[in-house]
């Protein structure tokens, strides 16, 4: 009965349309299909031949019945063919532990404050790197800090770009000569192969991933740590970073456009934007480079490994060798001044044979050999015996507790387990540090 007058004389409204109905209509309705020649000019005579089918629809999940079935059944239905190719669900972007967000539990998270704090570019690559599919998204604060290093670090490397040179060329314009500059293009090569596979697949975490590691581990972390080096390389590495803000563009085309214009000496009023250039593709690979710098990464890695044994891990050391598993694996020449400036080393001398009263470091390709007669042994010998006299008094006082018949009737389990596992965890300890002290004739 009505509410208001009490009738039970209740029509049912013959005109109206599920709104979920209209919308299954929607791939064909706004170009053009089923209009009988109204509203002619909102959509163009053709635009069913070049929109219908489409390519892709983005979506999300929870709508995926209402909607998206219904599109399909529709397009089918009326065109005998499906609407779209592909379809992309996204993720839903919930808060840091996972909760839905809410007005009434006061964790929603409003874009315009996120772009106010950490920039437009750092929250489109938090989200794509977060966007791993068939997953929600977690995005709280410390995701965002993590993105906004990364916009740190592309800065980092522009600024040590320019100061040494002001600004570089394109890289499809150079003949690049040098070994370090062949060997960061070709690992740019692989880089931009399995971003444009990743992205064909829609699976942006993956690609914004492999941009990240690109940038951080290999083109920062190594690729310009080489350069010290070796500075006639640095204009060619200014045209492979050129090329990398390429990639950055569409995940941050602000700071990318930014950079690349000003590695260029160009304004983007002036040039044109990475938005519009084309996405970089076929560049050469050099796989023998890449052979050639992973051992050097592999011997610079060995030395470090050596040099925190004797606690010199930051300090610079007099001399090393080197013995290669193969001796013809790398251009030794080329390879010295690269491993002597990273692994901190003052002379490095490849040998064919074990070098004897030394610090050996034993890796898949290579053994290094930090000889301890040329370098002062008192601070970490000492360091060391101090070790073992504590590790003893540890052992003592542990061995007198669970020999007490007494303490071991009383304590509780756990605190016996404890113990015990105190015990073991020590003498490991004593072990290795006796055979270290043995190891320098102590």
């Amino acid at each position: 009965a009505c509410p208001k007058c009490a009738s039970k004389k209740m029509t049912q409204d013959p005109d109206v349309l599920d709104t979920w109905f209209s919308s299954a209509l929607w791939a064909m309705s706004p170009l053009g299909w089923g209009n009988n020649g109204k509203m002619t000019d909102t959509y163009n005579d053709t635009d069913m031949a070049d929109f219908y089918p489409n390519s892709l629809l983005i979506t999300g999940f929870d709508i995926m019945f209402f909607w998206v079935a219904r599109m399909m059944m529709m397009g089918e239905h009326f065109q005998g063919k499906l609407p779209f190719k592909d379809i992309y669900m996204h993720a839903l972007v919930r808060d840091e532990h996972g909760a839905k967000m809410s007005k009434s539990k006061g964790n929603v998270i409003d874009p315009l404050d996120m772009v106010e704090e950490h920039s437009a570019d750092i929250i489109r690559f938090t989200l794509a790197y977060l966007a791993v599919q068939g997953r929600d998204i977690k995005l709280g604060a410390k995701n965002l800090e993590q993105f906004r290093n990364f916009t740190n670090k592309l800065y980092n490397a522009s600024n040590y770009l320019q100061l040494n040179v002001d600004t570089f060329p394109e890289l499809a314009d150079i003949e690049v000569k040098t070994p370090l500059g062949r060997y960061m293009r070709s690992r740019l090569s692989e880089t931009v192969e399995k971003i444009r596979a990743a992205i064909d697949a829609y699976k942006f975490d993956e690609s914004a991933k492999t941009l990240y590691n690109f940038v951080w581990n290999e083109f920062c972390d190594w690729g310009i740590e080489y350069s010290k080096a070796d500075r006639e390389s640095i204009v060619e590495l200014g045209a492979i970073f050129k090329e990398t803000l390429k990639m950055v563009s569409p995940f941050m085309p602000f700071i990318s456009d930014h950079l690349y214009h000003k590695l260029s000496g160009t304004t983007l009023e002036e040039g044109e934007s990475l938005m519009v250039m084309p996405f970089p593709k076929a560049i050469k690979r050099d796989e023998e480079s890449e052979k050639m710098f992973a051992i050097i990464e592999e011997s610079i890695t060995a030395l470090r490994r050596a040099k925190v044994v004797i606690d010199m891990g930051n300090s610079k050391i007099d001399k090393a060798y080197i013995k290669l598993d193969d001796a013809a694996a790398i251009d030794t020449a080329m390879a010295k001044p690269f491993i002597e400036k990273l692994a901190k080393v003052a002379q490095i001398e490849f040998v064919e044979a074990k070098v004897a009263d030394s610090i050996t470091d034993v890796s898949d390709n290579l053994e290094v050999y930090l000889p301890t007669g040329e370098i002062d042994m008192t601070p970490i010998i000492t360091k060391l015996t101090r070790q073992k006299e504590k590790l003893e008094k540890e052992i003592q006082k542990l061995n007198g507790m669970l020999n007490n018949e007494r303490f071991v009737a009383n304590a509780p389990e756990a605190v016996i387990a404890e113990n015990r596992q105190a015990l073991e965890d020590a003498s490991n300890k004593m072990t290795k540090v006796s055979a270290e002290l043995e190891g320098f004739g102590v």
